[in-house]
């Protein structure tokens, strides 16, 4: 049933009594999670459930000791925990605390005649941005960018052979580190969900965009009981969209930002722009598919009474905004439009787009639709990876790529210059933030898609650099910028890969593996790249085989010859323990190539195709950055970015500023 958000009425509701015998007795719940935290007035929906109670009267709350109880609706009936039991749901939507502190609520209500109650002690956090101080933010964020991705980029990247056969990585060292390695702070972050240590990007770009944790699919929005309609069951579409709607929600700091203090906003990423990262941005759903209606509130936030969410989008997935992909048949790309926003479908129109509202949407669906549930569109639609941009050859076992009617796609430093010039190039002269995901990072990782993954993360390293390089022109120190990854993948370095080009790229030589068990028959195809990527489903023997419980030939199956040479270790391709990866450079693209006489590829192994719950390297740069370093919670970037932009961060910026520019030791090509 749909929980109403505006129902007028007393706070009493009488009911007839039920024809089954209650099975509990009767309780009341806040849905607030025990180590709840809030800015000060950031809004939330504050949601009362009451459990096997026929009849509820005589509400009460308490937030703080001030009395909250005529903020609330009537109670309406609601079918909790898919049972046979008589429930009740009260709600007071958007509602925000005041004052910082840690405040008590405190909830009684009377159920069948029996008073039950419930107390939650709620965090609420100063925030005040000071006269005359207005900080940037920008917040990159690598879709699954573990430690070993950050490794791989600068492996592959940094490790450059000029023209003189001089390596850029000698003796274990680089001329030159990745942008990201040259911010001056560094910490990690624990990406643990309510209900998995594993995590997705939904809950947590949940934790860092509203400070608040939540569960696996859920985009700034709480638990409540009817997520058993559809969490459990897999019954995600119209029929069940009215309980994927109720759940309570958070704001974000987007819009709590653009509310309370008229900064604009943006979001750049290489997935379809309705995806779960760029989702938490601007949208309040328990399920990250719902791509029509995150669409919806991009175009009408309901944090902002109906106006946009953001001044700047850019990304893929065109799909949800057209009429055609849409079950109301709203053009919401030429609302968009009507609002003022330029928009624009190629690198080419980017390049010359100014003004100071922007919606790009660069890849779409030839024929966008609705999906058969009701809730999301039939395609989604993403931007193609770097690699396949750059227009390189694809190694034999990743796919060729497919650009189709979609060749002139910006890179995504492109993407982030021009959404900085925008943001920054409005005559109000506004702050402003701005989120910037590499998403393919992530979705090359889950087919093991090792090529793919290298590349997009050199693309967001490009991005960075270009954040790093236009804060670090401005005549105040006034942006932020905060790198990181909303989870990892499994992906480990192990070593160096000396397969020959012939053997790389060949996509008619192949080897399948089978094997039989008492659950089935598994299989796995073998290209001779595979000694450069070992994917999961293969079993990779190294040189310490005592350190396992695989028997058989050391080394990957494969189709040619072992290089083996007794005068040089490093020669051989059935061993990555030895060498330095080494590439060319395009001059052109300033990327490096994937082939060539002399190229020793990095050498990476996959144990699974999904996410995993490893913590997360977080670096920063600029006022406040020093709150950066450390183990975090991933709900403690929300609070950090808060305090950095609203707090007196001038004593420590100088400690960081000695740090960078005075006699302490510096790390080689930092």
């Amino acid at each position: 049933m749909n929980l109403k958000r505006a129902l007028p009425g007393v706070l009493m509701v009488l009911a007839c009594a039920p024809a089954f015998a209650q099975s509990s007795a009767p309780s009341v719940r806040i849905l607030l999670p025990e180590h709840a935290r809030l800015l000060e007035k950031q809004r939330v929906d504050i949601v009362l459930e009451v459990r096997n109670a026929a009849a509820v009267s005589g509400l009460k709350v308490l937030a703080g000791g001030v009395d909250w109880t005529s903020k609330f609706q009537a109670p309406v009936k609601a079918a909790l925990d898919c049972d046979t039991s008589s429930d009740w749901v009260v709600r007071a939507d958007l509602q925000s605390f005041p004052t910082p502190g840690q405040v008590k609520l405190e909830v009684s209500i009377a159920a069948d005649g029996t008073t039950v109650t419930d107390t939650r002690t709620v965090e609420v956090r100063e925030f005040k941005l000071p006269d005359g101080q207005a900080r940037n933010i920008i917040l990159f964020i690598g879709d699954a960018m573990g430690t070993a991705y950050r490794d791989a980029a600068r492996l592959v990247s940094r490790a450059i052979v000029d023209g003189n056969g001089k390596n850029s990585f000698r003796d274990g060292f680089f001329d030159d580190l990745l942008q990201m390695d040259k911010m001056p702070v560094s910490g990690m972050s624990m990406t643990y969900g309510t209900d998995s240590i594993v995590p997705d990007s939904a809950n947590t770009g949940t934790a860092w965009a509203t400070g608040n944790k939540s569960f696996l699919n859920a985009v700034n929005s709480l638990g409540d009981g009817t997520d058993c309609a559809w969490r459990t069951t897999g019954l995600t579409n119209v029929a069940t969209l009215p309980y994927m709607t109720d759940n309570p929600r958070v704001e974000n700091l987007w819009q709590y930002l653009k509310r309370r203090y008229s900064y604009r906003a943006g979001i750049v990423s290489t997935a379809a722009i309705t995806d779960a990262t760029p989702a938490v941005e601007g949208s309040y759903v328990a399920y990250r598919q719902m791509r029509l209606e995150i669409a919806r509130q991009y175009r009408e936030n309901p944090m902002l009474s109906g106006r946009p969410a953001f001044d700047v989008i850019l990304g893929g997935g065109a799909d949800p905004f057209t009429a055609a992909g849409r079950t109301d048949k709203r053009d919401l790309i030429g609302e968009f439009q009507a609002l003022g926003y330029n928009y624009v479908t190629t690198a080419s129109q980017l390049k010359n787009v100014y003004g100071p509202s922007v919606l790009g949407l660069f890849k779409g669906s030839a024929s966008p639709a609705p999906a058969s549930n009701g809730i999301a569109t039939a395609s989604d639609v993403n931007m193609d990876v770097a690699y396949d941009k750059l227009r390189l050859t694809r190694p034999a076992s990743e796919p060729t790529a497919n650009l189709g009617a979609y060749p002139d796609q910006p890179m995504l430093d492109v993407m982030t210059q021009k959404a900085i010039d925008v943001l920054a190039g409005s005559f109000t002269q506004a702050p402003f933030i701005l989120m910037v995901e590499a998403a393919s990072i992530d979705k090359q990782s889950h087919p093991n898609q090792a090529a793919g993954v290298f590349w997009d993360t050199i693309e967001f390293d490009k991005s960075i650099g270009v954040a790093r390089a236009w804060a670090a022109k401005r005549s105040l120190k006034d942006t932020l910028i905060v790198v990181t990854a909303d989870h990892d993948q499994s992906m480990h370095i192990i070593g160096v890969s000396n397969t020959p080009d012939s053997e790389y790229f060949d996509r008619t030589k192949s080897e399948k593996i089978s094997y039989t068990t008492s659950r089935g028959d598994q299989n796995f195809t073998v290209w001779g790249d595979s000694y450069s990527n070992a994917r999961a489903g293969l079993p990779f023997i190294n040189t310490s085989t005592t350190a396992s419980n695989n028997g058989g030939a050391a080394a990957m199956p494969g189709s040619f010859a072992s290089t083996d040479s007794a005068s040089d270790p490093a020669s051989s391709t059935y061993s990555a323990y030895s060498g330095l990866t080494a590439y060319k450079l395009d001059a052109a693209t300033g990327y490096p190539v994937n082939s060539g006489a002399g190229l020793r590829r990095l050498a990476v192994g996959f144990r699974t195709g999904d996410h995993t719950g490893s913590s997360v390297p977080v670096t920063a740069e600029g006022p406040g950055a020093f709150l950066f370093t450390g183990y975090m919670d991933q709900t403690d970037i929300f609070f950090k970015i808060a305090d950095a932009i609203a707090g007196d961060t001038t004593e420590a910026d100088k400690l960081l500023d000695l740090l960078v520019n005075g006699k302490y030791p510096k790390t080689v090509g930092k």
